[in-house]
């Protein structure tokens, strides 16, 4: 596999390696939690693989997404593996986003990626036909019990607590169903969750920002608000206008990488 840069399980761990720049890198949660902007290159189909990654960090990203890597085929087939991931020593900090459907196959995805990456994510936004049929993305917002199960058992699968584990969700049309899904999957050890303020069903609808600032009124770890920012510019009016919430943007232009905040 085109695994080039395992993570330092030691002692080292706290003094960070050092990125091209000669600058030590934060871990995701040291990000989220300085209470500054935060710059994310967040996952992008066809877009945010190694050479995009390396790029947006010259120009400031401070974490970088893979694209959405669908874990059954990456633990069967090294093919899959070689052509799905690729990282390096200066790719860091890196988080890899999985569609999965089980629990198994989320837990072996995220044991193969642990020793090359710094977290996992599990997609249950995504929206597409072909990934609801699948049992991927946000077909998983109907089973919050089966997301939970998934986010304890790869948690518990992970000796290393600093790897983090969080979940892309999309809301329901009853925001309490949402609200309960939520507390479920922070319980059961999520790192943070990102919510995309808009349903299933919903396309170009305004994002639901309400929506967002009620689930992080509600459980206690990060929430990040992702849908309708796409520049720096609007981040850092979202950033300046709420103290307590975070923001993620999507620009539909593949030319510009997502950007997270926190606020």
């Amino acid at each position: 596999m085109n695994f080039l840069s395992p993570r330092q399980n030691s002692a080292d761990d706290a003094e960070q390696q050092e990125c091209e720049t000669g600058l030590l890198y934060k871990s995701p949660i040291d990000l989220l939690s300085s209470g500054s902007l935060v710059k994310i290159c967040a996952p992008m189909v066809r877009y945010s693989g190694l050479a995009f990654r390396c790029l947006v960090r010259k120009y400031g990203c401070d974490l970088a997404f893979t694209p959405m890597i669908v874990a059954n085929s990456f633990i069967q087939s090294v093919k899959a593996r070689d052509n799905d991931f690729l990282t390096n020593a200066y790719d860091r900090p890196l988080v890899v986003q999985f569609a999965a459907s089980n629990t198994e196959d989320l837990t072996s995805a995220a044991k193969i990626i642990a020793p090359y990456s710094d977290g996992v994510d599990l997609n249950c936004g995504c929206p597409q036909r072909w990934a609801l049929q699948e049992g991927y993305g946000a077909k998983l917002i109907r089973n919050p019990d089966l997301m939970a199960d998934m986010i304890s058992e790869t948690r518990r699968q992970i000796a290393d607590e600093s790897f983090t584990i969080s979940v892309k969700i999309r809301i329901h049309d009853n925001l309490r169903e949402t609200v309960d899904m939520c507390q479920k999957v922070a319980a059961a050890g999520a790192s943070w969750i990102t919510v995309h303020g808009r349903t299933t069903e919903q396309r170009g609808q305004p994002v639901n920002l309400e929506a967002i600032r009620l689930i992080r009124e509600n459980i206690p770890i990060p929430v990040i608000a992702n849908g309708d920012i796409r520049s720096l510019e609007d981040a850092d009016e979202v950033f300046q206008k709420n103290s307590r919430e975070w923001c993620d943007g999507c620009s539909r232009d593949p030319k510009q990488p997502r950007y997270v905040c926190r606020i």
